[in-house]
């Protein structure tokens, strides 16, 4: 007896919300809705917030791989100015011409040549950057450091 009074009020509920639908359908003009929209405003959020990250990821990546190849070609220059004997004059102009073809601001006092003593090996430390503009006139200026020993491998 108790649920056939529960589903005599839960039926008269659910025909009560079909009338209202059927309602609105008929009269064509107006449409009565319990959604207000926010589910639409949530995905449009996130889908610009996945936007602007899958930018941000397409502008800042590249940087970080450039840098990577930049201190590969470091350690070929410490390896032949090892196996060779360079001067810190032919090492250091190497060095700013790797800078020039990569993209990569380096100035000569921020490129330090050491020799280890009684060894031919040398270390070469460099301080370099990059500038990138974003949209909205937005400027970042990344910051690195490599350090590139020209092993003999004894």
């Amino acid at each position: 007896m108790f649920s056939s009074n529960v589903k005599l009020k839960v039926d008269s509920e659910v025909e009560d919300q079909s009338n209202i639908s059927r309602r609105t359908v008929r009269e064509g003009c107006t449409v009565v809705s319990k959604e207000r929209g926010e589910t639409k405003l949530g995905c449009l959020v996130l889908v610009v917030l996945v936007a602007m990250l899958g930018y941000l990821c397409y502008r800042v990546i590249p940087v970080y791989l450039e840098r990577d190849g930049f201190h590969d070609d470091l350690l070929t220059i410490a390896g032949r100015a090892t196996l060779q004997g360079w001067g810190n004059r032919r090492i250091i102009n190497r060095v700013m011409q790797l800078g020039e073809d990569r993209n990569f601001t380096v100035e000569q006092k921020d490129i330090q040549v050491q020799h280890i003593r009684g060894r031919p090996e040398v270390v070469i430390v460099v301080n370099y950057s990059r500038t990138e503009e974003f949209p909205g006139g937005y400027v970042y200026k990344f910051y690195f450091r490599s350090v590139a020993p020209g092993l003999l491998g004894f």
